[in-house]
This record gives C-alpha cells, structure tokens and sequence, in this order.
C-alpha cells in the first residue's frame, strides 16, 4: 500500500570552506569568484538599469544612461553595453547572453542567490558593495542579470519581419572617456543621444542566438514566472522566423567585429532548442535539414566560431549521439590535449583577449562532461579557471577585484569607462578605481605571454580590457565547478522559502493534502485561498506550476517523475509553504 508522507523541510545555508578535490581554491572562494563575475553583468547595464556602477553617481543626471534609445516611438532601452565602450554590438550581446543561459540550463545548482540582482537595494541599503552586503531575494543571480538581457531582446524581435542587432556608433562613443551617464548628455557624434539604430540586418546569426536564447530562458524561467517565460516563448519564435529568412548570413559591426565564418551554425543551434522547448517536428525538420552545416572551426569556442555549442545543442534536445561523439572528438578532446600552457592553460587563441578563450574552452568541457556524466575533463577545467583565478606563476588575478587565497594582485586599473566614476575625459588622470566598485568582476583578456608579463595600464587595452563575451565562458565553467563544490540549494529560491514563516516540523495549518489514485489535492482552509502551488525535483527544475485563485489545486503524478519531489504551495494572504512530498511502498 502506497502512503503519502508529508515532510516539512527546514532550510539553512551552510558554509563551506573545504579545499576542492581538484582546485587550487576553496569552494567558499570559487562562490565568491562565481558572484564577481555575474555581477560584473550588472555593471554592463544600458538604459534604465539600475546600473550598479554609476547607480550613485555624484551626479544625478548621470546614475542612468541612454533612457531614449528609439526606433521613432519604439522604446528600446535597455541591453548590456559590449565591454568597457557603450555600444550594445549584437555580435556580442546575444551570443553572450545564450551561453549564460546554456549554463544555467547545465549547471542549476551551480548558481547561487547572493543579492537583487534585479535593483541591487542591498548593497545599497547595507552601503556594502562587497558579497556581504547582498541579500537573498529567492532568484538565482544569474538569472536576474540575464532577465535584463533577455527584457531587451524581447523588444528587438517585435515580430517575424523585423530585427534591432546594435545600438549606438563605436567610432562616436570611442571620442571621450567618460561614464555612459555622462556620454548619454553628449551629442550624438560624441556617443550621445539619439544614438544610430541598426534595424534588420542581413545576419541571421545574431536572430538566431536571439532565439535560442529566449527559448531557453522560457524553459528555465517558468518557475520565476510562467507568464513572463511564455513571452520568451512567443518572441523566440520572432526572432527564429527571422533567422531563417536570413540563415548563412551575417554582418560585421564595421571595424570592431567582422562576419562569422560559419553563421548557418547559430540557426541549427536555434532549431535545436525550439525543439527542445516546443517539440514541434518543423524545428526538428530545420535541425535535419541544416545540420550538414555544422562543421570544424579548426579554431576555439567564441562568438565567431560557434559550432561547439550548436552540437551540444543539437546533442542534447535531439538526443544525438552522434553529435556529441562529434563533440568530443572535434572540440572538446583538442582543447583538453592542448592545455599545456603555464599550470596547465590552454593554448588555442590569438593574442587579443586571450583568457576568453581557455574560459570557453573550459565552459565547452562542462558541458560534454555534464551531459555525459564523466570527469575526464575536470583537472582541464579546473587548470584553466584557476589560471585564470590567480593560480599562476605571478601568483595575479586576471578577475578585477579577486584576489583570494594566495594571490597578490588582480587588475586595478582595467580598461573600462564607468567603473572609475571619472568624467574628466582623460584616462591618465584616472587614480583608481572607488571602493564601491574595486570587487567589479571584469576578467581582462591579457594577451599570450607569461602571467608576469601582464601590462597594467588603462590605454592597454588589448591587455587590459574585458567585455560581456569574455565573461560568459568564465561564468559558465565557475558554475559547473560550484555544482560539484558547493551546490546552491534550489529549494529555497524562487520565493520560495526565504518568507516562510509557517515552516515547521507540525503540520502546516490551513492546507491539507490528499491523494486520489495518481492525482495530488492541495486544498486551502479558512478561507485563505491558495495563489500558487510549484512542484520541484530535487535539483531544482520544474515539474508542475499552477497559478490559482480558488481553495484547490489538483497535480497529476506522472511516472516518470522521480518519487521524491517539493510541493511549494503559496497563500494568497502571503505565506507560503514548502513540502517535500516522499512516496513510500
């Protein structure tokens, strides 16, 4: 006889400070790293934001920037600026924003709730710009900070036929060194506004990340809320109706990136995850009839070369495995085989920018190894983002603002304009960067070379500089290290659990539970309606979630859901309650 046994779960944060099996760093310090470089995103903000960088600024006028950027009376604020400038280059943007979502995809529990990243109201209350002036506020921070993205992309796919891919001129806003508050005041041929629009681009590269993107944020974002996930849903498939119209082309940004070698890659990748999502047997048609496409880049993972991830893609929602063999062998065993630099770094990569291209590297073996459940790949991954940590020679960070363990040094003077605060137009008056800002989270390329040969120098930029590209592979690979290190746990985000009063070992007053065959009956009493019941697996996805305005809520068990599972039932009067729900024969 089956019987139902209702658990209430009690919640705690534990700190862990152990040394990773395989790392140079504690887990505690991969977390921290883990939160710089998230955050770092934050500071990348266009628009409204709020951007945490110049959100208190001296002057008012400059704690927002670039409110007006407009298609005529289409708003379209918002997006993540490029790097240090304050362009917003589709090249860059969505790319970086679909491996951000990839990764949270691959590794949910390698993401913690450390802040706001929706308003950052924390640190600014705590005034506390360091980890431990944030909050949890029931959402991975990933999420928040790719939510802001994800908010633009929503406004550049209106529809089928149309495509906003950049914002702004690269030659105007490169004419000051000012923060982007203070360039959204300047003219237009000095990066201020109106700045240029591009609309409908020849590319269907940059439409095609757009969706994958929003497809993928419509899987992982239904638990935060559904309404906004189908939003996601409904505009990934603008932009996919985009991309086809436009596959195997592409378009540079004039001097500051050029055309992708292999752009029909990126639709596969699109194809691949409107499947995943929909299971509409048109997008599977597109991944047959398109994979031919996907080839050798003889290169390394970037916004340039992106076939890896358009095998993982099609790997993993098609359930091909003769695509991930073809992972493997192409990509993933050369990167690994090829980490023979300094403490182990991969060598693969031109000099511009470098350490973007270990930490994708790094990221695509996350990937291959979580979904093959292997860690063959772990001392590879782990070498390349403690390289890139402080685990080198010169002992220095290449992260702004860590510098943990028995590191010396990270960037203090990295090639960005809005973390200094300064408007004077001269980077050599630039003293460093203020205390509010110095944990930024900005990996800076570096070029190749011995980790003492870094150049610490703001006109440096080769060296010197970041960019929201750079970060993502970085992030990604953080995330699968914490996954294994310290797990977040998933049970007490989403709003789920942090105001919980009624969390105890009695059972809950107001709900009772009933089972009827196959069939879950969460009923409310005393009026108290019920708002919401979610049903998590243990790691965290989301099975079921029914938004409510009545006294019952009816789930039907499938059996292909694991036997152990939270109920996460909201009341409309504010509480809430989270169960774990165990089957026992």
């Amino acid at each position: 006889m089956i019987r139902l046994i209702i658990a209430f779960m009690i919640l705690c944060s534990l700190g862990v400070s152990s040394i990773s099996a395989l790392g140079d760093f504690t887990a505690d310090q991969y977390k921290k790293a883990a939160w710089m470089t998230t955050r770092f995103y934050g500071g990348q903000r266009s628009g409204i934001g709020p951007n945490w960088l110049i959100m208190e600024h001296t002057n008012p006028e400059y704690r927002t920037c670039f409110t007006n950027d407009k298609d005529g009376d289409y708003n379209l604020q918002g997006g993540w600026f490029d790097c240090g400038d304050h362009v917003t280059f589709g090249q860059t943007f969505f790319y970086s924003a679909y491996v951000l979502a990839k990764a949270y995809e691959a590794f949910p529990t390698g993401f913690h709730d450390l802040y706001h990243g929706n308003d950052y109201s924390d640190f600014k209350s705590s005034s506390n710009w360091d980890i431990g002036g944030g909050k949890p506020n029931g959402i991975p921070d990933i999420l928040e900070e790719l939510k802001y993205a994800t908010d633009w992309i929503i406004r550049a796919t209106p529809n089928g036929t149309t495509f906003y891919s950049q914002k702004g001129n690269g030659d105007y806003d490169h004419k000051q060194w000012v923060t982007a508050g203070k360039m959204s005041s300047l003219s237009t041929e000095e990066g201020g506004e109106p700045r240029p629009i591009t609309k409908n681009p020849n590319d269907g590269s940059m439409a095609a990340f757009a969706a994958a993107t929003l497809a993928v944020m419509s899987r992982v974002y239904k638990v935060c809320d559904s309404a906004y996930a189908d939003t996601c849903l409904q505009h990934a498939k603008n932009a996919y109706t985009y991309a086809k119209s436009h596959k195997g082309q592409a378009v540079g940004a004039g001097g500051y990136y050029g055309t992708k070698p292999n752009p029909a890659a990126d639709f596969v990748a699109a194809a691949a995850e409107m499947y995943g999502v929909t299971k509409d047997e048109s997008y599977k048609s597109d991944v047959t009839a398109n994979m031919g496409s996907l080839k050798d880049h003889y290169y390394t993972f970037c916004y340039a070369n992106s076939d890896d991830i358009a095998y993982y893609a099609v790997a993993t929602n098609l359930k091909d495995s003769t695509k991930m063999k073809e992972l493997k062998t192409l990509f993933v065993d050369r990167y690994k085989n090829a980490g023979t630099g300094e403490a182990g770094l991969g060598t693969i990569g031109d000099g511009w920018g470098f350490l973007r291209y270990p930490a994708n590297q790094a990221f695509i073996a996350a990937l291959y190894a979580k979904a093959n459940n292997t860690t063959d790949y772990d001392n590879f991954i782990y070498n390349q983002i403690d390289y890139i940590l402080g685990s080198n020679d010169a002992k220095k960070s290449f992260v702004v603002g860590f510098q943990e363990g028995t590191v010396t040094s990270s960037p203090t003077l990295p090639h960005h304009r809005c973390v200094y605060l300064n408007d004077n137009n001269d980077m050599k008056t630039l003293n460093g960067i203020p205390a509010r800002n110095k944990q930024f989270g900005y990996m800076v390329g570096f070029t190749k070379g011995s980790s003492s040969s870094f150049v610490e120098a703001v006109d440096k930029y080769t060296q010197t500089e970041g960019g929201i590209d750079y970060n993502a592979g970085l992030v990604g690979a953080l995330g699968y290290i914490l996954s294994k290190s310290v797990p977040a746990d998933t049970t007490v985000m989403f709003n789920i659990s942090a105001v919980c009063s009624q969390m105890a070992t009695a059972p809950v007053k107001g709900i009772t539970l009933a089972r009827n065959g196959t069939q879950y009956v969460f009923s409310s009493q005393k009026g108290n309606k019920i708002a919401s019941v979610k049903i998590l697996s243990l790691s965290g996805k989301l099975v079921f979630s029914s938004v409510s305005n009545c006294g019952t809520v009816t789930w039907a068990h499938e059996t292909s859901h694991s036997n152990v599972l939270s109920a996460v039932v909201k009341m409309q009067n504010g509480s809430c309650h989270s169960i774990k729900l165990v089957n026992v024969e």
